[in-house]
């Protein structure tokens, strides 16, 4: 039985600052979007204690790898959204109430995952930091996408924004009722390259996000898995058999069967996510599931794995599924216009980050240095410290937790994020 590493550790998730994003959100001048340092303090202030298993790893004490422990998530509706897990998911259950904060609401559920394994999830609602009406006008586009893709039958049976999702072997999602509510729930079905007929995965968003969950489908399991999503999307039927070979080591590692295994993201450029996870966060080559080079019609995708854990980074681009006025490359456009790490700036859909812990944070930031990549550093207090980092060709962001930091100076909580840049000496 492989030795699995567990760890107790400190997750302060969310720092609020306010900021302006783009065209689209309504103006908001200098003296609305700065924060009160007193407000961002409390933003900053959660302590939320987690069981930080690698979750499907055989993790040791000498490693420094990049293990996920949690996700903030921007929604519209954080306590509805979080009611909404708490109900389906039968090991999901609400944290205690989170400190307030006038500029908006943080709601926390944490997601049993087995084997002492624990996924954080907090979902923010930032009413009054930013234009509030434009991200409600993002987020139910994302959901007119999705009911579009349930309650259609034509080559526009999915929608790209489904890309942006964690993967599970398993889970205690109760589709059964979820469905019998009316929600809206879905398996995807491939037509492989070989001609054959897959069923992979059990899909869903968390409703007023932009956030999806993946489940697969296993063989044996009810054929009730609500509308059927069928793609054309040039699988291939090799990466189906490599990855049947992947999930029989993760059972022989002892892994939980409700396994989280995977983040996947939306992204326009597979090549420029993969080159950032490889060489700043340290991951190898996975089994992709599509051809490379990228075939005109055809979802294109990169995988980067990490070694010691199994844990895997879905690079997805299908622009076969996406409509012009509400594309993956407009919106990524949009959102990379107005961000801005290195002054400090942080932007509201910066609150959908994969929140991964480390031993110290110095390695990753010589590493983005050395590709010459923007980052954030804050303190996020009792010696804890955040390293926001944007996935090139992608909005995506990744933050980094750890407790040791030497190379770079962070942010004081107690200041603005406007208001002070990085101290990059």
């Amino acid at each position: 039985m492989a030795c699995i590493l567990l760890v107790s550790i400190q997750i302060l998730l969310l720092i609020l600052a306010c900021c302006v994003w783009g065209p689209v959100l309504a103006e908001v001048s200098s003296s609305e979007s700065a924060c009160v340092a007193e407000e961002c303090t409390a933003f900053m202030q959660v302590n939320v204690k987690v069981k930080a298993t690698s979750l499907i790893s055989r993790a040791s004490e000498e490693s420094d790898e990049p293990y996920p422990v949690g996700r903030t998530i921007l929604a519209t509706n954080a306590s509805a959204a979080a009611a909404w897990m708490v109900k389906y998911y039968e090991n999901a259950k609400l944290l205690p109430d989170l400190p307030g904060c006038a500029i908006g609401e943080r709601v926390g559920v944490e997601h049993e995952l087995g084997i002492g394994g624990t996924q954080i999830l907090i979902f923010v609602t930032a009413s009054d930091a930013i234009g509030a009406d434009s991200t409600g006008q993002v987020i139910d586009g994302t959901h007119t996408a999705e009911i579009e893709a349930f309650g259609n039958w034509s080559p526009l049976n999915y929608t790209s924004w489904f890309d942006n999702h964690d993967g599970f072997q398993q889970t205690t999602f109760n589709y059964s009722a979820a469905v019998d509510d009316g929600e809206l729930v879905g398996t995807t079905f491939h037509y492989l390259d070989n001609g054959e007929e897959f069923r992979s995965n059990l899909v869903h968003f968390i409703p007023n996000t932009m956030h999806a969950i993946e489940q697969v489908v296993h063989e044996g399991q009810a054929e009730n898995l609500g509308e059927y999503l069928y793609l054309n999307d040039c699988m291939l039927s090799s990466s189906i058999i490599g990855n049947a070979d992947r999930f029989q080591e993760f059972q022989k590692l002892g892994a939980s069967s409700r396994t989280w295994w995977k983040a996947s993201f939306a992204v326009v450029d597979p090549v420029a996510a993969y080159s950032f996870a490889e060489r700043v966060l340290g991951a190898e080559p996975g089994v992709a599931q599509y051809p490379w080079p990228p075939v005109e019609g055809c979802t294109a995708e990169t995988v980067a794995r990490f070694p010691e854990s199994g844990f895997e980074l879905h690079f997805v681009s299908s622009p076969a599924y996406e409509k012009p006025e509400n594309s993956i490359q407009e919106f990524t456009e949009m959102v990379l216009s107005v961000r801005n790490l290195a002054a400090g700036v942080f932007d509201a859909y910066m609150y959908n980050s994969l929140i991964m812990a480390v031993k110290n944070l110095d390695p990753y930031i010589e590493r983005l240095r050395a590709q010459t990549l923007d980052f954030l550093l804050l303190n996020v207090g009792t010696g804890e410290y955040a390293l926001f980092m944007t996935i090139p060709g992608s909005y995506s962001i990744v933050q980094l937790r750890s407790k040791s930091v030497s190379l770079a100076s962070p942010m004081d909580k107690d200041s603005c994020l406007q208001e002070f840049p990085i101290d990059w000496a």
